[in-house]
């Protein structure tokens, strides 16, 4: 399992947002390579990271703990 400093990254802007398309457009990326990357990651964990709902997106208890990964990765970039 290997994810990229931009998959990282689109996380924790989705996470802030609230939204994919908040997290795409702060990573600079489209909406649909936004979703293929999370969906990637999802299926590379077995477990969903985010709650999705007409309101937005949610993490969950899966998507907090790769968030404070990825957190810890970027702040020692």
């Amino acid at each position: 399992m290997r994810f990229d400093l931009t998959d990282l990254q689109l996380l924790l802007n989705v996470a802030e947002a609230g939204t994919i398309t908040g997290g795409a457009d702060a990573t600079f990326i489209t909406l649909a390579s936004a979703s293929e990357r999370i969906r990637g990651m999802e299926d590379t964990l077995g477990s969903q990271l985010f709650t999705r709902s007409k309101k937005g997106v949610r993490p969950t208890l899966a998507g907090e703990a790769v968030l404070h990964h990825a957190r810890l990765v970027v702040q020692q970039m």
